[in-house]
């Protein structure tokens, strides 16, 4: 059956502005999951997790990339999303506010998970990339991570970030990126951390076999959390691993980690399927084509 599948081709790097620049780093934060007293347990733990968030009036969103053109193929794989330009429109204005801050210019390429409350108010979000066609480089947000660096070790991480693409494009595999995951504080903070982790499970499952970049504050524990479910330090070439740097703008001591999305699954105990299913179901996602 292997042999009846068509080889793609490599994916096409460009890029569309000669610099990339500098943007602060919102990384994942590690919140631990709480249960609450009484409730009850569902088929999936995403299951559980949109119940907790419906009872206490909150909801899911997906926006789609506003480039489509780009990210068309990926698209595809969501004929039920919504086309709205308006509406996506609202949410993407919604998470500019709840972000505080202009779009960067990976946001065009960006799927978003909003967490939104009664009155429509983001509460809580995470962004990721899948490249199922063309990969412009300006729409991984690593690459701007590495500005403040010593230029030999930014050549090192965008050469192993080279590599991982090249390696998607051989195996059929889907590159991709996760970050800015952030979650406004409160009571409620928790379930929703938790909910948006699950939530990004379910996405990344509709791509096929995703290989995940993420950026992780090292200090915070984050990286060895990931590497446990899946994740490895960004290597070059299979010789050595990067070493952790500062980013300046945020102070943060970031790891760049490469995460195998079925490993991750597997690991998480998640189901990808039926988490899949859930999402389509409970969650409006929006599109403008």
């Amino acid at each position: 059956m292997a042999a009846m599948i068509l080889q793609p081709p490599l994916p096409r790097f460009r890029h569309r502005n000669d610099r990339l620049p500098a943007m602060p780093a919102l990384l994942m934060e590690t919140i631990s999951p709480r249960r609450p007293r009484g409730s009850v347990e569902a088929t999936t733990r995403f299951a559980a997790c949109l119940q907790r968030l419906s009872a206490v009036g909150c909801r899911l969103v997906v926006t789609a990339p506003s480039d489509w053109r780009t990210f068309a193929r990926g698209l595809r794989r969501f004929p039920d999303r919504r086309i709205e330009v308006g509406e996506h429109g609202q949410w993407e204005a919604a998470y500019r506010a709840f972000v505080g801050r202009t779009l960067a210019p990976h946001e065009a390429g960006s799927w978003r998970i909003l967490a939104v409350d009664r009155d429509d108010h983001v509460i809580g979000a995470i962004t990721a990339r899948f490249f199922c066609g063309e990969v412009v480089l300006e729409h991984l947000h690593v690459l701007s991570l590495l500005e403040s660096t010593g230029p030999v070790f930014r050549e090192h991480c965008e050469l192993a970030v080279g590599d991982v693409l090249t390696a998607c494009g051989r195996l059929q595999r889907t590159p991709a990126e996760i970050s800015h995951w952030a979650v406004a504080p409160g009571w409620h903070a928790a379930l929703v951390a938790v909910t948006l982790s699950r939530a990004m499970g379910a996405l990344v499952a509709a791509f096929d076999a995703p290989l995940v970049l993420m950026a992780a504050d090292n200090r915070r524990g984050e990286s060895a959390r990931l590497m446990r479910l899946g994740g490895a330090p960004l290597g070059l070439a299979g010789r050595f691993s990067l070493p952790p740097f500062v980013h300046h703008a945020s102070g943060a001591w970031i790891r760049l980690l490469l995460v195998d999305a079925p490993t991750f699954h597997v690991r998480s105990g998640a189901a990808p399927a039926a988490d899949l299913a859930l999402l389509r179901e409970h969650a409006a996602i929006v599109s403008i084509a």
